[in-house]
């Protein structure tokens, strides 16, 4: 299995080339965003950032103090407890702007995949980001079986990864890969023939076969 994960990687590494994949043009928004992008749609999202900026709050500071934040980031949908969840966040990030991976999980709302999520595309720190785009990929390829389990998924890439774990470029891509292939091609009908997880162009050779 280890060469046919390592196949997949590689294949996912060339449909995404680019890290800066995750939008925002500082750590504070990409953070927030990371937030609030949870259980709601990138679109919702957007919406919810364009009024933070309209309302002129774009640092950490700017969060504690606005008293309306929850009516700001209504169109993000769970806005009271996502709300919570940026005033505590903020709470830690003016204490330490470069927090571990165990403080963030000790904010309330913060959960494995949005302290990777912060960690890696806010931060620039190596944590391998693990979704329901990154299980779904890697299930219907044959790769993992039984019920999603984020630290097991997440261990099993750093592992075939090897030195690249470390790589921030690299991780950023792969995760984004697993996104942008689940949501365009490894939909709940998927879309084989054009998926580019099928194409081996620019592999080596001796890649061990791969059929998703």
């Amino acid at each position: 299995m280890k060469g046919e994960l390592h196949t997949l990687i590689s294949l996912l590494l060339a449909f995404q080339p680019d890290p800066n994949w995750w939008p925002g043009s500082s750590s504070f928004e990409i953070a927030v965003s990371a937030v609030l992008t949870q259980n709601t749609s990138w679109n919702n999202v957007s919406k919810a950032m364009e009024r933070l900026a309209k309302s002129g709050i774009n640092n950490w500071e700017q969060i504690l103090k606005a008293k309306d934040l929850e009516t700001i980031i209504n169109p993000a949908g769970f806005y009271r407890r996502k709300a919570t969840t940026l005033r505590e966040l903020a709470m830690l990030m003016q204490k330490d702007p470069i927090p571990s991976r165990e403080e963030l999980l000790n904010v309330k709302g913060i959960g494995p995949e949005t302290a990777d999520s912060i960690l890696l595309y806010a931060l620039g720190k190596p944590e391998m980001v693990v979704d329901s785009y990154t299980y779904r990929v890697l299930r219907n390829c044959g790769l993992v079986n039984g019920p999603f389990n984020y630290e097991q998924i997440k261990q099993l890439l750093i592992t075939t990864l090897g030195q690249d774990s470390t790589n921030v470029d690299i991780l950023k891509r792969l995760h984004a890969a697993f996104v942008e292939v689940a949501k365009n091609y490894c939909k709940k009908k998927p879309h084989c023939v054009e998926c580019p997880l099928n194409k081996k162009e620019g592999l080596p050779k001796e890649s061990p076969p791969f059929n998703c």
